[in-house]
């Protein structure tokens, strides 16, 4: 929907450069801060994918020792 000339005029009265400019700055900040802390935590949570990946794997192995043990003769004495 293209707007009328009215309402293009009053939408372009009502925009605030300082107010852009000053929610924009916000935005940069908030960023500038965001960017070195996702930095320096990204290396624990590929550390803790490793750490999940291993602990699955060692489960796996668990599983097949314990199955093998139920195939063998429990003798009672």
């Amino acid at each position: 929907m293209i707007p009328n000339g009215n309402n293009l005029l009053s939408l372009i009265k009502g925009f605030d450069y300082a107010g852009f400019l000053d929610g924009a700055s916000k935005t940069l900040n908030l960023v500038n801060q965001a960017i070195p802390i996702y930095n320096q935590v990204r290396p624990m949570i590929d550390n803790f994918h490793v750490l999940k990946n291993i602990t699955s794997i060692m489960n796996e192995k668990d599983d097949n020792t314990t199955q093998e043990n139920h195939n063998s003769p429990i003798f009672y004495i």
